[in-house]
């Protein structure tokens, strides 16, 4: 007797258990309407399981659980919580799976004690504190995949609908799981495997999107404000224009005026004032490639405030064979470095060396800066020497290998040197 009750009450905790890991993975908000709703539910399968218990007996009942129990549970959460079957089924097959925490626990506990209702007793406290630890912790997890893409909810799903499945066949509906079959068996590992290699194929390609929406936005950051500097600029240099076309007469009479006094030399000199005046308002142009200019019009001011000595050799063609989001990242990431770098050494060490140019139809990229303490190289990359750095590093060498390219990161002779080959 003392066993079919607690066999019962462990029946109704898994019930309650399920349906509401169910709702919560589903976030729907645990108000008084809906708890009661809930319990309600649990309330009616009770009922249903209890008829289906004495009038077939356990081995009926486990037949027709998912029909009383699972089907009703998502027919509530499609047609009144308004979820789609995919996520009903997703949630449904996750609390199922979920459920295995607790059988395990009461199976080690009957395994010590010999007693069924050790294990029903034991099983049903363990249910209930599971359950608040999964809602409190686990299931806002659960929900956040149901915001992915139908593709990614469905190779998450594979895991839980697998086992679900599995198990009902394999031990409800035939006796498959006890035959002693390898095929059997193994079949369970045989879905962690491939699900697991869905996972980490699904996780790359969503990584590799992340990483590449990072580096456009970082690009559009800085064409952005490098337009903004370049109106600036434009804006600058036109008044700068306009005020030596509306002097060019007074420039033109002092000229002359040195020449009638025959005083060349003055003249010469007046000229060349005039002309490095005039050179003052063009704009900057180091290569052919807009995007290079870009980049390194962008960090102009950054290393003119820094007190960086800086030096460059670009010999580059007006496209490169690759993405300018990809060159960015590269590029920027290792000036920033950098010039990260050397702001913190006295301000005759600090020196930027700049060499891009291609060669054989490959770009190579060298940036050169002394380093003020020596630099540990761990797995081929810097060390990063403050919390918050390493990412920039860690990009470059990721783009480059994208592009199937080679990075390499040395130090040599005090000095920090960055070679990439694209």
């Amino acid at each position: 007797m003392l066993e079919f009750i607690l066999g019962m009450l462990n029946s109704s905790t898994l019930l309650v258990f399920g349906v509401f890991i169910t709702a919560a993975i589903l976030s729907i908000p645990f108000t008084r309407k809906n708890i009661l709703i809930f319990f309600l539910l649990c309330l009616g399968i009770n009922g249903l399981q209890l008829i289906f218990y004495f009038q077939g007996g356990l081995r009926w009942a486990q037949r027709v659980y998912p029909f009383i129990t699972h089907l009703p549970v998502l027919l509530v959460t499609v047609f009144y919580y308004k979820k789609t079957v995919l996520h009903g089924i997703y949630a449904i097959t996750s609390a199922y799976l979920c459920c295995q925490l607790s059988k395990w626990l009461g199976a080690i506990t009957y395994a010590l004690t010999g007693e069924l209702y050790m294990e029903y007793g034991f099983r049903t406290i363990a249910t209930m504190l599971l359950g608040l630890i999964l809602i409190r912790y686990f299931a806002e997890t659960l929900a956040v995949i149901l915001t992915k893409s139908r593709k990614t909810i469905l190779i998450f799903s594979i895991l839980p609908v697998s086992y679900y499945l599995f198990d009902y066949v394999a031990t409800v509906y035939t006796d498959l799981l006890y035959s002693g079959s390898v095929v059997i068996l193994e079949f369970m590992p045989f879905v962690l495997c491939v699900a697991y290699l869905i996972f980490s194929l699904v996780y790359f390609k969503e990584y590799e999107a992340k990483m590449e929406a990072e580096h456009h936005t970082h690009l559009m950051n800085m064409k952005r404000d490098q337009f903004e500097k370049e109106i600036e600029s434009m804006k600058r240099s036109e008044y700068a224009v306009a005020l030596l076309r509306h002097d060019m007469r007074h420039f033109l009479t002092s000229i002359s005026s040195f020449i009638d006094q025959s005083e060349p030399e003055k003249a010469k000199e007046y000229i060349k004032e005039v002309m490095d005046l005039s050179d003052k308002t063009a704009r900057k142009k180091l290569c052919e490639n807009e995007i290079v200019n870009m980049i390194l019009s962008s960090y102009e001011s950054k290393i003119k405030e820094q007190g960086i000595q800086f030096s460059h050799t670009i010999e580059l063609p007006e496209k490169l064979p690759f993405s300018d989001v990809d060159f960015t990242s590269i590029l920027s990431n290792g000036l920033e470095n950098a010039i990260h770098a050397v702001s913190s050494l006295p301000l005759e060490k600090r020196q930027i060396s700049l060499k891009l140019k291609m060669k054989e139809e490959k770009l190579l990229l060298s940036i050169r800066n002394p380093c003020g303490s020596p630099v540990e190289l761990i797995n081929g990359l810097p060390k990063a020497m403050e919390e918050g750095h390493g990412l920039g590093t860690r990009s470059i060498r990721y783009v480059t290998e994208k592009l199937r390219g080679n990075c390499q990161f040395l130090t040599k002779d005090g000095e920090f040197i960055l070679r990439v080959v694209l």
